[in-house]
């Protein structure tokens, strides 16, 4: 069984001085961000894996994240996650490594919302503001056999659902 979990970043600042690669959480984005942290620490217990984008508020997302639930591993940075269409980001799920069971994967709209309706059996209609995530399950011996309509979607959480 492999568990993914599809976090969006937390609420950024909506100018790009810097370059858009280069945005960070606003204070809401980083109270969000604790409180999804706290949130995936009840109810999806710590992940083998955390992997986010290179851009500097899913970094940020992830770093919260990753020590609000106790995770004590050093983070994945995988920088194709960023401005990733679909096709990309099915092809960063497949190289998730098989040890990994239960993954966290941080990053964008629109090729998160797009990444997990296509994984999703059935007609899911997941929609992930900022700080969202989608949790999906899959029967699947490795990460390199998931194909789109093979995950069972199990939750979407976001900031106004997890009160």
């Amino acid at each position: 069984m492999k568990t993914l979990l599809i976090l969006r970043h937390a609420k950024a600042q909506p100018d790009a001085p810097n370059g858009d690669h280069a945005r960070q959480l606003t204070e809401r984005g980083l109270q969000d961000a604790e409180s999804m942290a706290a949130y995936i620490k009840a109810s999806f217990g710590p992940p083998d894996a955390i992997v986010s984008s290179d851009a500097r508020r899913a970094m940020q997302t992830a770093e919260i994240v990753a020590d609000g639930i106790g995770f004590t591993s050093d983070l994945t940075v995988e920088p194709r996650i960023y401005a990733a269409g679909l096709n990309a980001l099915l092809d960063a799920v497949r190289a998730l490594p098989d040890d990994a069971a239960r993954v966290i994967l941080v990053g964008h709209n629109p090729g998160f919302e797009e990444l997990a309706k296509a994984l999703a059996s059935g007609d899911a209609d997941v929609r992930l503001p900022t700080s969202a995530f989608a949790r999906l399950e899959f029967d699947a011996p490795s990460w390199a056999t998931v194909r789109p309509g093979t995950g069972t979607l199990r939750e979407v959480a976001t900031r106004h659902t997890i009160g």
